[in-house]
């Protein structure tokens, strides 16, 4: 069965890259930028669009609609004018996924839908995951970041409502999802060679 057909793809690019002191996206690992690399990844996985959730206007893009809610609040934005239900999420700043790890998110996701559940992750980390988005995810998401709990506005809020199905994350596995924040973790990934 196909798995892939019909999927957002969604590139988290909104926040302020703070740590690393220059816009994550716009980096260039191996001649290509994060922003590209992302987006490439996804629709080689099979998604049939790919946007970007922040303000990329060279690029099919949602900018942020709720201010410093982070990455909760970029998929909000998404979710409040993007129509696909089925949504494959990656940061930006996660350059050593590649298209295999992402496939298996979609794969895992119909795992998890004939168990009641909604989203597939590896393991504890929150990102990449594959989502199914219905109308009442997208209310409980505006809900969420436009309200005073600080408690719900999190990935981990939202993962644990849509319940989570877990791919095992042996440590080889957990090294490709890590993320790049700060001029040093740039530094090191510079030299490892894409997967």
């Amino acid at each position: 069965m196909d798995s892939n057909g019909d999927c957002l793809g969604v590139v988290l690019a909104g926040g302020q890259s703070r740590r690393m002191g220059a816009d994550k996206a716009q980096l260039v690992w191996h001649g290509q930028r994060l922003i590209d690399r992302c987006a490439q990844l996804l629709r080689a996985a099979g998604c049939s669009r790919v946007v970007v959730s922040g303000d990329y206007p060279q690029y099919p893009h949602v900018p942020d609609q709720y201010d410093h809610r982070g990455p909760l609040g970029g998929l909000a934005s998404v979710a409040a004018s993007e129509a696909e239900s089925r949504w494959l999420v990656s940061a930006v700043d996660q350059p050593l996924l590649d298209v295999t790890l992402l496939r298996a998110l979609l794969d895992g996701l119909l795992v998890a839908t004939e168990t009641g559940r909604a989203v597939c992750r590896y393991g504890e980390d929150p990102l990449p995951m594959a989502l199914l988005v219905a109308p009442e995810t997208r209310r409980w998401m505006h809900y969420a970041v436009s309200g005073d709990s600080p408690g719900h506005r999190s990935l981990k809020a939202l993962q644990e409502h849509l319940r989570i199905h877990a791919l095992p994350a042996d440590a080889a596995t957990r090294a490709r999802l890590r993320g790049v924040n700060t001029p040093e973790e740039w530094q090191a990934l510079l030299d490892q060679p894409p997967p």
